[in-house]
């Protein structure tokens, strides 16, 4: 059987735009899943043949995660801090979020919200869904010890997700270290 997971080094137009990340990333759901065929939906969410569990993958730098699991639909981000995110949250934080991220948000924190953003769109998997008005986040922890680290390296982040016939609050988790943060979420989404 052919198995589209190492597809991209077959195909010579993926091949060049394939990055050595996505590769790990497709390795990684290999290895996991030998014998599995890699599909995706007609949204693009990553897909087994046979179905044998929901996954996610995500990469970034030097890093490439996969999440697994046999009856939730799985969502993972990993993201390196990019300063532009200072200048386009509004374009993924609702006016809720905005007021309290305060007028000079952390580049760390938004780094956080737009990871579990991304990792609640891809467990959702369908086109259309709007970071500001379909996703929010509602808690998030911070360390209020003025000599260690403003942010928590690894914790849980609580959102809500409101999407027109399903609502669902939800616990992301996620860890922080170097330039990175990851964020993966687990969800009842059919």
């Amino acid at each position: 059987m052919y198995n589209q997971i190492w597809g991209d080094q077959a195909n010579p137009q993926t091949t060049e735009s394939a990055s050595p990340q996505k590769l790990a990333a497709r390795n990684l759901i290999g290895t996991e899943f030998p014998a599995h065929q890699l599909v995706f939906s007609e949204h693009g969410k990553p897909l087994l043949l046979p179905h044998s569990a929901h996954i996610n993958h995500s990469h970034a730098g030097d890093f490439a995660l996969l999440a697994h699991h046999p009856n939730l639909s799985v969502g993972v981000d990993i993201e390196q801090i990019r300063p532009q995110l200072l200048r386009i949250y509004p374009r993924f934080c609702n006016s809720q979020e905005q007021m309290a991220l305060g007028p000079n948000p952390p580049l760390e924190l938004l780094l956080l919200f737009w990871c579990a953003k991304e990792a609640m769109y891809k467990a959702i998997g369908e086109i259309g869904t709007d970071f500001r008005s379909h996703l929010q986040i509602t808690k998030w922890p911070l360390n209020n010890d003025p000599f260690k680290d403003p942010y928590d390296s690894e914790g849980q982040l609580e959102a809500q997700i409101s999407l027109p016939g399903f609502e669902q609050s939800c616990t992301l988790n996620f860890k922080r270290w170097d330039q990175y943060a990851a964020v993966w979420v687990a969800l009842p989404y059919p």
